[in-house]
């Protein structure tokens, strides 16, 4: 079931802001994105906080009028949600419907033996240079099964401010897979099919922009409340 999010153009007043749980975001990132080489491009955005890895929002186009959000945090908190484009923009609190948020009963944690990570040496990419690392299955039996290959990062320079952006492992926890990794906004992200032939989810970056904006948990259904049922 589809939710529609309900939008405050103002920051909340003081009282009431003890009554939800409140995420706040610093950038706004825009993404060129295709899915395989042939694919039509799609604008795709995260919201994130340059300096908090544990939350982020991504969202992506529903229809001509509305947005996909879909927010995480890493306690196990979700919300997927429909928001209309315009206000999406121009909202500086958005808070959710209870409807739209629930707890993901298993979290998966980072698997040392599932997947490893690596550093490379410096790519250049027009004459210049760039920061990059990859992500794989450790096995390749795991590749050939999800036919899933090498994922590549590339970091855009001076964006050291903003801590990694792990777009492909929101199965587990970011927090731990971008211990390591070097700082900065991706400039490109792509896979590799397992045969290394084709070019899949590939990430462009557009733009980022330095924003403020706030989402927002409503105590009766924040679950990582103790005092909140998780399962209800």
């Amino acid at each position: 079931m589809k939710y529609k999010l309900i939008l405050l153009l103002f920051l909340i007043s003081s009282i009431n802001s003890y009554s939800q749980k409140k995420y706040s975001f610093d950038y706004i990132i825009e993404y060129n994105f295709q899915k395989n080489e042939t694919s039509k491009i799609e604008k795709r955005y995260l919201l994130t906080n340059s300096e908090d890895d544990s939350y982020s929002v991504y969202v992506y186009e529903e229809d001509n009028l509305n947005f996909k959000m879909d927010f995480k945090d890493e306690k196990g908190i979700r919300s997927i949600s429909i928001i209309d484009k315009s206000q999406f923009f121009k909202a500086e609190t958005i808070s959710l419907a209870c409807e739209s948020i629930h707890y993901q009963k298993e979290k998966h944690k980072y698997d040392m033996g599932r997947f490893d990570f690596m550093n490379k040496e410096d790519t250049l990419i027009d004459g210049v240079s760039y920061k990059n690392y990859v992500m794989k299955y450790h096995k390749n039996s795991e590749s050939k099964r999800y036919n899933r290959g090498i994922s590549h990062y590339v970091v855009e320079n001076s964006t050291e401010f903003h801590l990694p952006l792990m777009m492909f492992s929101s199965i587990f926890d970011v927090s731990v897979t971008s211990k390591n990794r070097p700082n900065g906004i991706a400039k490109e992200i792509f896979s590799l099919s397992h045969d290394e032939k084709h070019y899949e989810f590939i990430y462009k970056l557009s733009q980022f922009v330095k924003t403020k904006k706030y989402l927002e948990v409503p105590i009766e259904c924040d679950y990582t409340n103790p005092k909140i049922s998780k399962y209800k």
